[in-house]
């Protein structure tokens, strides 16, 4: 299994990163950073980490699951306007491929417009709001799988996370 992590060009959650690479390792699965640059990126606690490779150069049939990450930058940078990004996201579901989202890195999931009677995972007040706007179902669930989709509601999730990973791999 090959998972795309997207980080924030700055202030992605370096935490939510570094846990993710730790446990995605220890399963053998295979993960790469991409980002929308392939200059360093900088997390919000100053982790810096090197992407493999730019979004505009990923191919839905490369990867078998596009992981969006947290993080003030997904705000900031207003991510979740970015039509080129929403663009690989519905094109990683369009290919049958899994989508997943960590807190308000859902937002970019919940834009692409994919997320219709979905159940989504429990999500900070401003994520529910979009979730409901893009008719999602709110879950009190920390992690959900559904429809192609998986969402965690945040870094204390990812353990959860990962585990839903291997298994839809199997």
């Amino acid at each position: 299994m090959k998972v795309a992590i997207l980080v924030a060009p700055r202030d992605f959650k370096d935490e939510t990163v570094s846990h993710l690479q730790l446990l995605l390792g220890k399963k053998d699965i295979e993960s790469h950073i991409v980002s929308l640059t392939m200059k360093p990126c900088t997390g919000y606690h100053g982790a810096v980490v090197k992407p493999e490779m730019e979004t505009a150069a990923i191919e839905a049939g490369a990867f078998d699951v596009l992981l969006v990450v947290d993080g003030p930058g997904v705000d900031s940078l207003k991510l979740y306007d970015y039509r080129p990004l929403l663009d690989l996201v519905r094109a990683f579901h369009e290919a049958n491929k899994s989508v997943a989202g960590i807190g308000n890195g859902v937002k970019i999931v919940a834009r692409a417009n994919i997320i219709k009677d979905a159940s989504i995972a429990k999500a900070d007040d401003e994520t529910e709001k979009l979730v409901r706007l893009y008719r999602g179902k709110p879950s009190e669930n920390l992690v959900v799988a559904d429809k192609g989709i998986i969402t965690a509601s945040g870094v204390e999730s990812v353990d959860e996370l990962v585990s839903v990973l291997q298994s839809a791999a199997q």
